[in-house]
């Protein structure tokens, strides 16, 4: 019965027909435009965006391992009037950089950041040992705004690993902080991503722990860290942050939860690379606004290398009320006000 009623208010929620529409095409290459469909409506559009996550600093070899990037901020404007037929102007970001400049911005309906009623900041890269914070809500711009996680530390003891990446925001909440580089030297975990039930990432302070990835925002495990082996840290999934790698493994990449279509929503951070043994190199950021993993480094010689973090997305639905039903997928309710994490 649960089922014929979200199917009920599917069909008949709006005259319109329900849209969904993705832009994350060209991140990083400047401005781009968009055409405003005929059907456009303004009285149930919701427009979202994620920002880009930071990228991960490389280890230095007998100094320090690298901190993590931080994830992109999230942010959400209703009923924005555009004109069916005319052309929008947006930008997505790219991964940001030590020099991100405007090629990390993400953006919609505006020829700049600061003229446009849509901005998600991006998460900062992690710089030497120090974490790459996230992206912030008094940066971005929208009706609903929720920050970036910050990215893990990592340190200057003998062999420690890389800081794990931040995950990004999402409609439900901020993103989770990245794990810092434990003295067992295993890398940490990445972060669990927006919201719901998202967690931050596992440090590895204890012998013979691995740092695995944090829990995503519908509880989806995070990526296993590796002890032995010179394996990958396994990959995140559902926005789960990446687990961290052992020996010369790379640390897993952050997943990302299927809000809005298959793996396009708000992505958790890669996992820190290791130190001894190894080092090992950072994780990817997950696709959407991830923090890149921090590398680790071995104080006989030797560092891994920070890892990219995600890019920006923009999100534009319509031709369902507010609050109502887009569609279901499993035990999960996605909604067009507010989306339901059980």
């Amino acid at each position: 019965m649960r089922y014929v009623l979200l199917a009920l208010l599917f069909l008949f929620a709006s005259p319109a027909e329900a849209a969904i529409i993705v832009l994350d095409t060209g991140a990083g290459t400047g401005n781009q435009t968009w055409t405003v469909p005929a059907d456009y409506d303004v009285t149930t559009a919701k427009i979202e965006c994620v920002g880009a996550g930071g990228i991960g600093a490389d280890g230095v070899a007998a100094t320090r391992g690298g901190g993590g990037g931080g994830g992109g901020a999230y942010a959400a404007v209703f009923n924005l009037a555009l004109t069916p037929g005319a052309s929008v102007t947006y930008r997505i970001g790219a991964s940001a950089t030590t020099t991100p400049g405007l090629n990390a911005q993400t953006f919609f309906n505006g020829s700049t950041a600061s003229t446009s009623p849509l901005y998600c900041d991006f998460g900062r890269p992690g710089v030497a040992a120090t974490a790459g914070i996230g992206g912030s809500t008094a940066n971005s711009i929208g009706t609903i705004e929720y920050a970036g996680g910050t990215g893990g530390a990592s340190g200057t003891s003998a062999n420690q690993g890389g800081g794990g990446g931040g995950g990004s925001a999402g409609p439900s909440g901020i993103g989770k902080t990245g794990a810092a580089g434990g003295s067992n030297r295993t890398g940490p975990g990445g972060a669990g991503s927006g919201g719901g039930a998202s967690t931050v990432g596992t440090s590895v302070s204890t012998a013979g722990v691995a740092g695995t990835g944090g829990v995503g925002p519908k509880g989806a495990p995070g990526g296993l860290g590796k002890l032995s082996g010179n394996t990958n840290g396994d990959d995140g999934t559902e926005g789960s942050g990446g687990g961290g790698s052992s020996g010369t493994g790379t640390g897993g990449a952050g997943g990302c939860l299927s809000a809005w279509g298959s793996a396009i929503g708000p992505c958790g951070g890669g996992g820190g690379g290791s130190g001894n043994p190894g080092p090992g190199n950072g994780g990817l950021g997950g696709t959407y606004g991830g923090g890149g993993g921090g590398g680790g480094f071995l104080s006989a010689g030797g560092a891994g290398t920070g890892a990219s973090g995600g890019q920006g997305v923009i999100v534009i639905t319509y031709g369902v009320p507010h609050g109502t039903t887009v569609f279901s997928q499993g035990t999960t309710i996605f909604t067009q006000g507010t989306t339901i994490y059980p």
